[in-house]
């Protein structure tokens, strides 16, 4: 089991134990590592936990390779949406619902969340009753970058576990600082010239990491500005006065090519190797659409 996966032997043994056992909690928290790493663990012990063999998973049993394609009636997996920032708790309901289901093939339901800390926290609490009183067929499976990222309540009801040597630490001083920028950059595109904007890129212009904070963090206010212009309620970041002015200077079709271009520059970051031409490059779409 994880022969291919660079994860501890720590986790490697508990997990292994954990299964031959029939000890494995109802809710475990995979954090650390990379996120290939984690999703393709939690598939690993959700096919050992439909797995019909004696050593789990063998990987030849039919639910094995019913596991191993992706096509196991009993493994389910919620992934954040494309075009979107978060996982909505709407998401969360509808695995809620399908947990008090029994099983398709075996004696147990594995549902696996990828990638948790895009769960707002109304999603996250919509997870606590289910918890709290669990079936006996279900299991759920939360991977993250890192279990502070996640609610204490939703933590203290899970085993936590450590893939990598070190999880990725929540930096809340770099998170504040990354809430501002953004915030600052909005306003600035709303109401300022294209000079402004780019005077105030120089604060990561050789920062990739703090640059792609800002860039979620200013796709998360965008969202919200389009859930204002369309008169919906479902607001992660509340009634920030700059997405009120944001919200005032474009149309929903704007916000809409904005938030677009957004999440095409998380692609473009991430593959750069010339973050100064990125973040040019970033000043000229984004007027680009404000002035088309």
């Amino acid at each position: 089991m994880f022969e291919n996966l660079s994860v501890t032997d720590s986790f490697k043994n508990s997990i292994m134990s954990a299964i031959k056992l029939s000890k494995l909690s109802h809710a475990v928290i995979f954090e650390g590592a990379d996120e290939d790493t984690r999703l393709s663990a939690a598939k690993e012990v959700a096919a050992a936990l439909v797995c019909k063999g004696e050593s789990k998973p063998c990987k030849s049993c039919s639910a094995c390779l019913k596991a191993m394609k992706d096509t196991h009636p009993d493994i389910h997996i919620l992934y954040k949406e494309k075009d979107s920032t978060m996982i909505k708790v709407d998401s969360v309901r509808q695995i809620k619902a399908q947990a008090l289901i029994f099983p398709n093939e075996g004696s147990k339901s594995v549902f696996i969340i990828s990638e948790a800390q895009y769960m707002n926290p109304q999603a996250q609490n919509a997870l606590l009753k289910i918890f709290e009183e669990p079936s006996p067929h279900v299991c759920f499976i939360l991977t993250c970058t890192s279990k502070s990222s996640l609610l204490d309540t939703v933590i203290s009801r899970a085993t936590s576990y450590t893939l990598g040597e070190e999880a990725v630490k929540y930096d809340s001083e770099r998170d504040g600082k990354a809430n501002i920028i953004a915030a600052e950059l909005l306003v600035c595109l709303a109401k300022e010239n294209e000079f402004n904007f780019l005077k105030k890129t120089a604060s990561f212009l050789k920062d990739k990491k703090l640059f792609r904070d800002i860039v979620e963090k200013m796709i998360s206010f965008t969202r919200d500005a389009l859930v204002f212009q369309s008169g919906g309620k479902d607001l992660v970041n509340g009634e920030r006065e700059e997405l009120i002015l944001f919200k005032n200077r474009f149309t929903q079709k704007k916000t809409l090519e904005i938030i677009n271009a957004l999440n095409g520059f998380l692609t473009d970051i991430d593959s750069s190797a010339n973050l100064n031409l990125t973040v040019t490059r970033f000043v000229s779409v984004l007027y680009g659409i404000k002035t088309n």
